[in-house]
């Protein structure tokens, strides 16, 4: 609670004491079990910024990143504190995930999260996977508790659901059941790609209203956790998508180039918002889109968006058992 209280008092004056008196700290004599979740601590996380050691079984960890909650939740794990994200949900969770909150009602964290706040928390464990983490944030956060960030080999925002619920599993102690769930999810993603031939090798395009203003739009890329659901099913985006989007997981258009859309079999538009969707249908050759004329564009809900953006463990069930077979069927399938 030292800690705690000298980073809430001044953060410089923490970090300070911190580098100066506490260094890196001891590693304990022997591995001790893990409750209920059958691993073993020390356990060591590669990530983006380097490894860090988890000592003991995790008490109270938030959950920093934008998404982490669900893969953290179906583990068994109730999170202190929850980053919102979209939707305002209580206790920031969608429904697929509110029967894992056993009926606690975690703290929810918006906009930038400061040192000071997460301090207050007295966490022994900071998810930060889907936080989208620069150097220094980690600096930070890494000196209130040990922090895990997103694995090295993806961009930004980018990690797919299986890597981050592995990596989570991990550092909660619970791998197996990590393994367990991954295998599960795998297994149907399976079954659906042969319910589904008709969408083997059919791009489709995944779109959504610019956040910065209305002259814009913005297509995602395959490294979009969003693209990376649709590659599952055997769907690629567009060759002229990814290619815009290079190393990052979407681009940004302008409207004047709303016809490149056509280039894909089906269109997605992804929103947050019946604001959103009329903000785009209202764009300037929207209803000229062969996509939309011929019934190939779909406009999906505020639950059915979120699920697709969150691509959890936990939130995908739901998109693979509303998704393809509206897809499908527009392609003949």
């Amino acid at each position: 609670m030292i800690v705690v209280r000298r980073v809430l008092f001044a953060l410089s004056a923490v970090l300070a004491v911190m580098l100066a008196a506490c260094g890196s700290p001891p590693e304990p004599a022997g591995p001790s079990a893990a409750p209920a979740g059958g691993g073993t601590f020390p356990v060591t996380i590669p990530h983006k910024f380097g490894n860090t050691v988890i000592p003991e079984a995790p008490k109270r960890v938030v959950s920093l990143g934008y998404t982490d909650q669900d893969a953290i939740l179906a583990l068994g794990v109730v999170p202190v504190a929850i980053r919102e994200f979209t939707g305002n949900q209580p206790s920031a969770t969608w429904p697929w995930a509110q029967d894992e909150l056993q009926g606690q009602q975690p703290k929810v964290l918006n906009g930038e999260i400061s040192p000071e706040t997460l301090a207050a928390l007295d966490p022994d464990l900071i998810v930060a996977v889907s936080a989208g983490l620069t150097q220094a944030q980690y600096d930070l956060f890494s000196q209130i508790a040990p922090t895990i960030s997103q694995p090295a080999q993806f961009v930004d925002y980018g990690t797919p659901w299986q890597d981050a619920t592995r990596m989570i599993g991990t550092a909660l102690g619970r791998a197996p059941a990590a393994e367990t769930l991954i295998t599960g999810l795998e297994s149907r993603f399976a079954q659906v790609r042969a319910q589904y031939p008709v969408l083997a090798g059919r791009t489709v395009a995944g779109t959504r209203p610019s956040s910065n203003d209305n002259a814009n739009f913005f297509v995602w890329g395959p490294q979009d956790l969003r693209g990376r659901f649709f590659e599952s099913l055997g769907m690629p985006v567009p060759p002229v998508f990814a290619d815009l989007a290079k190393d990052a997981f979407y681009a940004s258009l302008s409207t004047e180039e709303l016809g490149k859309l056509d280039t894909a079999d089906a269109v997605v538009l992804i929103t947050a918002s019946a604001a959103e969707r009329a903000t785009f249908e209202a764009l300037p050759g929207y209803a000229g889109l062969k996509s939309v004329r011929e019934g190939r564009f779909f406009v999906f809900d505020d639950q059915l968006s979120a699920a697709l953006s969150f691509s959890s463990v936990l939130s995908l069930p739901e998109a693979l058992d509303r998704i393809p077979p509206e897809i499908a069927k527009s392609l003949g399938g």
